[in-house]
């Protein structure tokens, strides 16, 4: 049974999920036939029975016709039937491990990556993301949401077929709540109503690290980025909450995330082989107060460095490339 642990003297918290060890890997297997995905259509038995799918009206529950299918995690870092007694001492804190851990297999076709979706395949996912969300925030049992895609083997994934996960958690992660406390101090100091904001049209006018922009969003490098070619996709508009955008507003958000992360993939030889990236979802979380200044937004990770010594030791990440000459690279990418 998972469980919450807090480290006393930094406050984080960790999930122990034993179950997790027990997830299947099909990456880099040698010799002999090609292991039968859970995730492709003819497989619904494999998973556990779905969540949500979208299919053709009149079609069965796991059946073969979808186009985008939720199904709760077989091997889920949080559950909802977690029992077992708190323990607070003081240098202890365990709590059970209750939570929501679901998969969203993107598409039916045996694909890695988002970019070897169609653009309409990546509008059904991002519909699914927020219609997920939106369920979960109406049971009034969870306090956050976290959705994310691990696409490649150095980036985490154990399957090769695209999908997404999403865990929602009865409590706001440290991170998140840090966001939101700095949010609020910048607000009581400068009177600016989000930081983001603030941040988004000094961004525009000065351009150096804007990839692309539409009408509604834009897809920049953070001034303080962590990783080579680290970006983030933000709408222009105050936004906090994902869930809440209209058809229209996901769609013109999922395309311009697919182009973001076709651009570092085609930057050869700035980058070499097949790109592993993660894409994070940040939205705000469920419990409305102080949550207006907050803005969702997508990170997208590619894995061209990795944490060391250093980077373990202090939090501080060292960037051998610029966001600013990362995204000169990347506006002159194919997409």
């Amino acid at each position: 049974m998972p469980e919450y642990r807090q480290d006393f003297l930094t406050g984080r918290m960790v999930i122990v999920a034993e179950e997790r060890a027990s997830r299947p890997y099909q990456f880099d297997i040698e010799g002999g036939s090609e292991p039968i995905c859970p995730f492709c259509p003819g497989n619904e038995s494999i998973t556990p029975d779905e969540i949500l799918a979208f299919r053709p009206d009149g079609a069965a529950p796991n059946s073969s016709d979808w186009t985008v299918r939720t199904v709760p995690n077989l091997y889920p870092a949080v559950v909802r039937t977690a029992e077992g007694d708190a323990i607070n001492t003081d240098w202890q804190v365990v709590r059970p491990g209750f939570g929501t851990h679901e998969v969203i297999v993107d598409t039916p076709r045996h694909v890695l990556s988002l970019s070897e979706m169609t653009e309409s395949e990546v509008d059904a996912m991002f519909r699914m993301y927020a219609i997920r969300i939106r369920s979960l925030r109406s049971e009034g049992r969870f306090s956050s949401v976290m959705i994310f895609k691990n696409v490649g083997q150095a980036a985490g994934a154990s399957l090769p077929h695209s999908h997404s996960q999403l865990i929602a958690l009865p409590f706001v992660p440290e991170s998140l709540r840090a966001e939101q406390v700095r949010a609020q101090v910048y607000m009581e100091r400068t009177g600016s109503p989000c930081p983001w904001c603030t941040m988004l049209q000094g961004e525009l006018h000065a351009a150096a690290r804007i990839i692309e922009e539409t009408v509604g969003f834009v897809a920049l490098c953070p001034f303080a980025s962590r990783f080579p070619a680290e970006v983030a996709v933000y709408p222009k508009g105050h936004e906090p909450y994902f869930e809440e955008q209209s058809d229209g507003d996901l769609s013109e958000c999922a395309r311009l995330v697919r182009r973001t992360v076709q651009r570092p993939e085609k930057s050869t030889p700035w980058i070499k082989g097949r790109l592993a990236y993660n894409i994070i979802l940040h939205t705000g979380p469920f419990d409305p107060e102080g949550v207006l200044s907050y803005h969702f937004r997508f990170s997208i990770l590619p894995s061209l460095s990795r944490a060391a010594g250093f980077e373990w030791g202090t939090g501080l990440h060292i960037n051998p490339i610029s966001p600013e000459n990362a995204a000169a690279r990347l506006r002159l990418a194919p997409h």
